[in-house]
């Protein structure tokens, strides 16, 4: 009987892909931010905003963002 691999390669399925692109996010998806990224892809403060609705999840400004920015500092004060 003969070999199924007779020279001796690793099978395709066993080999390592050489153009391997990596998923993880690098820094915050925020605008302009260059943090390191904690939760969901932002930074801790970014998070944060996204939860008041301050940012939106693709990481840009609400469309109200300078009302909902001074009621959080408002909240955020007391």
């Amino acid at each position: 009987m003969a070999e199924k691999n007779p020279k001796n390669t690793p099978a395709p399925e066993k080999q390592m892909p050489r153009n391997v692109v990596s998923i993880t996010a690098n820094k915050c998806v925020a605008e302009m931010c260059k943090a390191k990224p904690a939760r969901a892809g932002f930074c801790e403060e970014h998070y944060t905003w996204v939860k008041e609705g301050l940012l939106t999840m693709d990481g840009y400004k609400a469309k109200d963002f300078d009302k909902k920015y001074h009621a959080w500092m408002r909240r955020k004060a007391a």
